[in-house]
């Protein structure tokens, strides 16, 4: 059984934003009662419709957004996000992600935030890593967030942290992410 799911897209983007994406995911977790553990979502496909299908199954080559989610418990589904087959005109929100990064400082491949004051946890990260992308890889590069595989909820901040470990070119890396000097998890950009 499919859940429908309408998106707003975010400043001027003519997609869905990751982060929203995520957000949605971890949402249906918590309504499974899956309140808390691990997440890993990949996002092999840009999503340009803002009405979306939710589906708890066995994911496809086809699919445009898989999270595997496990529990504290040991309790794991797989949730696929794709775009719907009716198409809505998506309703638009604000959003200046430079106020999200105001105040971090970037390190050689680093980016470190204290005292976060953006609410919305994970398009923060999102927000610093991209920055960081852009300032310390390549700011001609357009950098999308590609996959996340760590814990959730992230927990509520003082200070962030994300160093890139890996990376391949200006193609794809993968970064540290530290809340509160603990390490909890992987974030990719492509």
């Amino acid at each position: 059984m499919s859940e429908m799911l309408k998106f707003v897209f975010k400043g001027s983007r003519s997609y869905v934003q990751g982060t929203s994406l995520f957000n949605a995911l971890v949402q249906s977790a918590d309504q499974r009662g899956l309140a808390e553990g691990k997440i890993n979502v990949y996002f092999k496909k840009m999503i340009h419709n803002p009405l979306c299908t939710l589906e708890e199954r066995i994911p496809t080559t086809e699919d445009s957004v898989i999270g595997e989610i496990t529990s504290s418990n040991g309790v794991t589904i797989t949730l696929c996000v794709n775009e719907a087959t009716d198409v809505e005109i998506a309703d638009r929100q604000e959003f200046d992600e430079k106020e999200v990064f105001r105040g971090a400082v970037l390190g050689e491949k680093s980016i470190v935030q204290e005292n976060p004051h953006h609410g919305d946890l994970i398009e923060l990260l999102v927000s610093l890593c991209k920055k960081m992308h852009q300032a310390c890889i390549d700011d001609t590069k357009k950098w999308v967030f590609s996959r996340y595989d760590g814990c959730f909820p992230i927990p509520v901040p003082h200070k962030v942290e994300l160093r890139i470990t890996k990376q391949v070119g200006a193609r794809l890396t993968c970064s540290d992410v530290l809340v509160n000097d603990q390490k909890i998890g992987d974030m990719y950009f492509s």
